[in-house]
């Protein structure tokens, strides 16, 4: 076949092989596009959804651009006329304008995504304006009437569909959803610090008043459970007020772990459909719901419904005997795959919005396991970061909420008291467990004290070749369930420094990351890597790292401090796992909730989790803590005023009158002496 016979071929075909693909893209999206709030979707069936999300719209743009360059070539070249399809062509032109939309389960892939909302106007109106002329310019008059009315019938939906998806992105744009939540009212009291010290005695009285936890019906479960599963002011960084915060709390105190971690997936999955998907949104107690949006929305879903069967039934009884047997089946594959692609759009949605599985913890480990041993080579040689490629990720994210909300919870039984204790709470970075070590008798060295006190990121490396060392230094039992969490956690924070270091902390350092693998690779250069086992691995770092200064020598000696705590290791475990419960805590407080809402988009990240049981659990989340008020008053008369704001207005006055009472009457006392 020669050049020109092939150029002539792809000139003859390219429209259909466009519109064909056009519709797969379509396909493969309405199928595919909701799995991606699945935490444990593989990477690559993420990039094939985020390349059918970009490319859907550049082949849609592609074949109306091929359409028109089709019709204008009619006019020059006969060819094209010979048992051509015009007419069914331009009927094509509204189902591209209909894919141009995209699907119901997919707005935008990135959250950046819905800030493009004016481009992807001028886009869509651009595209319109296009399609309508080729369809006026090229409809043929000779046409039959019926094909004519399924023609305009396509292009009314094609319209509607192609400018829905710009006022979509514009509805979940960042702006429009943080002006969707109601705003707090303006600060009535006149002191601030009373009020925070007002709530704290308020939420402490109630969990001294329920410290058993009560046995709620399925009414109660479900009314405290709808407190806590819609979407979280958190993610749009708002601070709740204090009342809203302790009723936020009680749905927490009363709700048992399993059905506070199914509210946790509920809230965070229908934060995702608000910020990414179509789909409409219903107002709850901290939105209104936006009624014009969703009634028009609504109604582009019906007529997308309804006009296409009226088309098909117009294409099925028109005359079709002049056109070409390979368009007309085109055109029915069109018809009815695109009118099915609603149909499927939102079933699998609302399918995977009620399968939102466990998170995922993902994970990156300096010493690399033992079942990934072939990649360490690689590791070292090539890319310099070992855990990056070495590490499976896990799904014990109910485990370690779990572990949370007892942390969370013992704290308000055990340590908050007022504000101070209750801001030193989420200050800790494992403060508070070798506080508990030392109270309890156990000698804590000052090793350990020092490693907490460094910045974040390198304690965190730090405790994390300690958690490694003390796993194999010990000879830990692999069935120990607290080792087991400890060394997840472990690895977690290590993946929050190399893969999203901006959530960790701000400031973080992630070639500190980097540093800790070239070190390793230094001592392991002379070792046959690939014939060592995990534990062997990591007695060959203690072996040669006693005799050297660096970062694992500084780990090894933390590693001999918490190894002295005691002999059985379960006190050990119990402080490592206390220490990294309060870094993860730490870290949760001080993440912006913009980035809880991006990185929805890739899966998510277990931090959001942490995050939301501190906001449920009344303590201080990133835009409370950005709003802390300074305190003046001594603690006794903080609570001393506190309490008194807690009274009955009557008992009030009451106190009003004797303290002013008082103090007349000792100014009078003051008078007779002076006079005297």
């Amino acid at each position: 076949m020669s050049f020109s016979s092939l150029e002539q071929w792809w000139e003859e075909w390219q429209l259909r092989i466009l519109v064909l693909a056009s519709l797969g893209t379509q396909l493969y999206l309405a199928y595919f596009a909701p799995t991606r709030k699945l935490s444990h979707l593989p990477s690559f069936y993420r990039f094939l959804v985020c390349l059918a999300y970009l490319g859907g719209d550049a082949l849609a743009i592609y074949a109306l651009a091929a359409l028109f360059n089709r019709q204008k070539k009619r006019e020059c070249y006969s060819y094209f006329s010979v048992g051509g399809s015009k007419d069914l062509e331009v009927l094509w032109a509204p189902i591209l304008l209909m894919h141009l939309g995209g699907q119901i389960g997919i707005s935008a892939y990135d959250i950046e995504d819905n800030e493009q909302w004016k481009r992807h106007l001028a886009t869509a109106v651009s595209q319109v304006t296009v399609t309508i002329y080729v369809f006026c310019h090229s409809w043929s008059p000779l046409a039959d009437k019926r094909l004519l009315v399924a023609a305009i019938l396509l292009f009314i939906v094609g319209v509607f569909r192609c400018l829905e998806k710009p006022l979509a992105l514009r509805r979940s744009s960042f702006n429009t959803i943080v002006t969707s939540f109601h705003p707090a009212p303006r600060t009535v009291s006149t002191n601030r610090e009373v009020e925070l010290e007002q709530y704290i005695q308020e939420a402490k009285g109630y969990v001294d008043c329920n410290q058993d936890h009560p046995t709620l019906d399925k009414d109660g479960e479900r009314t405290h459970s709808n407190q806590l599963n819609i979407p979280d002011k958190l993610f749009v960084d708002f601070a709740y007020i204090y009342t809203e915060r302790l009723a936020k709390l009680k749905a927490f105190w009363l709700l048992d772990d399993e059905n506070f971690f199914k509210a946790l997936r509920i809230g965070i999955s229908r934060t995702f459909n608000l910020i990414f998907t179509k789909l409409w949104q219903f107002g709850d107690e901290n939105r209104d719901p936006p009624y014009f949006d969703n009634r028009l929305s609504y109604f582009l879903w019906l007529t997308t419904l309804t006009l296409p069967i009226i088309s098909i039934t117009l294409f099925h009884i028109s005359h079709k005997q002049a056109y070409r047997g390979t368009d007309i089946k085109i055109t029915f594959l069109l018809l009815y795959i695109t009118y099915c692609l609603e149909i499927i759009s939102m079933g699998t949605l609302c399918f995977y919005n009620w399968r939102v599985l466990p998170g995922k913890v993902g994970q990156s480990s300096i010493i690399v396991p033992e079942g990934k041993r072939r990649h360490i080579t690689n590791c070292l040689s090539s890319k310099g970061l070992l855990g990056q490629f070495c590490v499976e990720n896990t799904y014990s994210s109910k485990e370690i909420t779990f572990l949370v909300c007892n942390y969370v919870k013992d704290g308000w039984r055990n340590y908050i008291r007022d504000v101070d204790s209750y801001w030193k709470f989420t200050d800790t970075r494992g403060h508070k467990t070798l506080d508990s070590l030392e109270r309890n008798g156990c000698v804590v060295g000052g090793n350990l004290r020092e490693s907490i006190e460094k910045p974040l990121d390198e304690s965190i490396i730090l405790w994390h070749i300690a958690t490694d060392f003390c796993f194999y230094h010990k000879g830990t039992p692999p069935d120990s369930e607290c080792a087991r969490l400890c060394r997840q956690i472990s690895n977690y924070m290590m993946h929050l420094l190399h893969d999203n270091p901006e959530m960790l902390m701000p400031g973080s350092r992630r070639d500190l990351f980097t540093d800790a693998s070239e070190e390793l690779k230094a001592i392991l250069q002379a070792d046959n890597v690939l014939l060592l086992v995990e534990n062997r691995l990591t007695q060959v770092f203690i072996d040669k790292v006693q005799s050297k200064s660096g970062l694992f020598n500084e780990a090894w000696v933390i590693a001999q401090d918490l190894m002295k705590i005691s002999d059985d290791g379960k006190k050990m475990w119990e402080a490592i796992r206390g220490v990294w419960i309060e870094m993860l805590c730490f870290s949760a407080g001080r993440c912006r909730g913009y980035l809880h809402a991006k990185n929805l988009g890739h899966g998510g990240e277990y931090l959001t989790f942490v995050s939301l049981v501190m906001s449920h659990g009344g303590l201080e989340t990133f835009a409370e803590r950005q709003q802390r008020v300074h305190l003046q008053l001594l603690p006794e008369e903080r609570k001393k005023r506190a309490v008194q704001h807690q009274l009955p207005t009557e008992e009030r006055v009451i106190l009003k009158e004797a303290a002013t009472n008082q103090e007349a009457g000792a100014s009078s006392e003051v008078e007779i002496v002076l006079k005297s």
